[in-house]
């Protein structure tokens, strides 16, 4: 009875900050292959078509399968594999996911899918990076999904299968999608030693993410966190920081519901911005708090803004200058002059980045 690791990767853009995004998401990949390995994990295969990804995959012990979608198609590719390799239980995982996993962490998962007969498991049920799952012939009884994120939900609903999503933690949400994922994954006292050596944009981040980190321990001093927070986050943050938090959650599930692309998304914040404009923005926002955990894809879907992948990273860079599109310039230079610390990024800075920045924050990594 052996279970099976299929990690995913694909590309993102050409510019120079997707590239290096790239590279760090290999290098997790990797480094995940690595500890698979040691918990058990057998076959491991790496799907991509990356050459770069390809020669990190094969070093940490995996076999490489090219994908056959075009375009890509999480689910035929999932089932192809599965039906060609005669799989049975399967753990899928995306390249940027599960940096902080340990061999302990992976070994149960394993030995719990190779305890069962009819179960899935996910890091998030309804947006999943990680999924374990048995048996794999539930896989010609759904609807395959294009994206892995509705996968766990879609064997339990249509498959029949029984459900468990793993318990919360850094290890189990952190998925590196954006800059600040990355440069906060670097602060952690676990983060692997092959991924310290990347430049994550600290030039930028470093200072912004060292002052959140003590803001957090800092009793009497306000955090606020905008974006698609989950009940579990603000539990969590409730009782594990020393701050007092300002929750502002709106628009969970925009993506999976199309809300974003639709134009049917909706925020009080973008109300707000669309009235006062953006200096009067972080203004406003500065008198609610000490500190700021954006994330902005639900205030640009709300506005009906949708920069291209470049422009999206320049601004949680900060970079305004490098942004072609003149409001979300205007809207990046104002966060960059706001006279509290501020990041900006995707859902993952509201739940697994935020996670890791508390555990970080009170292992005192690096706040001296």
């Amino acid at each position: 009875m052996t279970s099976a690791l299929l990690l995913f990767f694909g590309r993102g853009g050409p510019s120079d900050v997707e590239m290096r995004l790239d590279a760090i998401k290999i290098a997790i990949g990797a480094s995940v292959l690595a500890r698979a390995r040691e918990a058990g994990f057998a076959p491991l295969i790496a799907v991509t078509s990356d050459a770069d990804g390809e020669r990190a995959f094969v070093a940490a012990g995996a076999s490489v399968v090219a994908p056959r979608t075009a375009p890509f198609h999480f689910g035929e590719e999932l089932r192809g594999i599965a039906r060609a390799r005669g799989l049975e239980r399967i753990c899928t995982i995306g390249a940027g996911a599960g940096a902080l996993f340990t061999v302990a962490e992976l070994r149960a998962l394993r030995e719990e899918l190779e305890q069962s007969e009819a179960l899935v498991l996910s890091n998030n049920y309804f947006s999943a990076d990680l999924v374990a799952f048995t048996p794999a012939s539930a896989l010609n009884v759904i609807d395959l999904p294009a994206t892995d994120n509705p996968l766990p939900r879609r064997l339990h609903q249509q498959g029949g299968l029984s459900s468990r999503q793993l318990d919360r933690s850094a290890a189990t949400l952190l998925d590196v999608d954006t800059p600040a994922d990355a440069a906060v994954l670097k602060r952690h006292p676990a983060c692997p030693d092959a991924l310290r050596a990347f430049d994550t944009w600290d030039a930028e981040l470093g200072g912004r993410i060292d002052a959140l980190m003590r803001l957090i321990v800092t009793p009497e001093k306000e955090l606020i966190v905008a974006g698609r927070v989950g009940a579990p986050v603000w539990s969590y943050l409730e009782t594990q920081t020393a701050c007092r938090v300002r929750m502002l959650a709106e628009e969970r599930g925009m993506q999976a519901a199309g809300r974003d692309t639709s134009g049917e998304a909706r925020t009080a914040l973008g109300f707000l911005y669309a009235e006062i404009g953006p200096e009067r923005f972080f203004a406003r926002m500065g008198e609610l708090g000490d500190g700021l955990l954006f994330d902005t894809r639900v205030l640009f879907a709300h506005l009906g803004w949708r920069p291209s992948g470049s422009d999206r990273f320049a601004s949680d860079l900060f970079r305004a200058k490098d942004i072609g599109d003149a409001p979300l310039a205007a809207f990046t230079a104002a966060a960059a002059a706001a006279r509290y610390p501020v990041l900006l990024g995707g859902q993952a800075l509201v739940s697994g980045v935020l996670w890791t920045l508390v555990e970080a924050a009170w292992a005192g990594e690096p706040l001296e």
